[in-house]
């Protein structure tokens, strides 16, 4: 899946969505991040959620994060 960066609640409206379709909760991802659900919750929401989360988030559910860069 491909998506163009705009912002960072890009990522985590996409991470959501891959959440629904792989019917997985942020309880379980907490559990897979030895993190409490209110934990994974507050690092989903801080104001500065950068590549680095994601990449955490992503890699408990199984997926890479992927950067490429396309000319305009």
């Amino acid at each position: 899946m491909q998506i163009i960066y705009k912002n960072n609640d890009q990522i985590l409206i996409e991470i959501k969505k891959l959440m629904l379709e792989n019917k997985i909760t942020q309880r379980q991802i907490a559990e897979i991040l030895k993190m409490k659900p209110q934990g994974l919750t507050k690092l989903m929401n801080k104001k500065n959620f950068g590549f680095e989360d994601a990449a955490k988030i992503l890699n408990a559910m199984g997926y890479d994060l992927l950067i490429d860069f396309q000319k305009k």
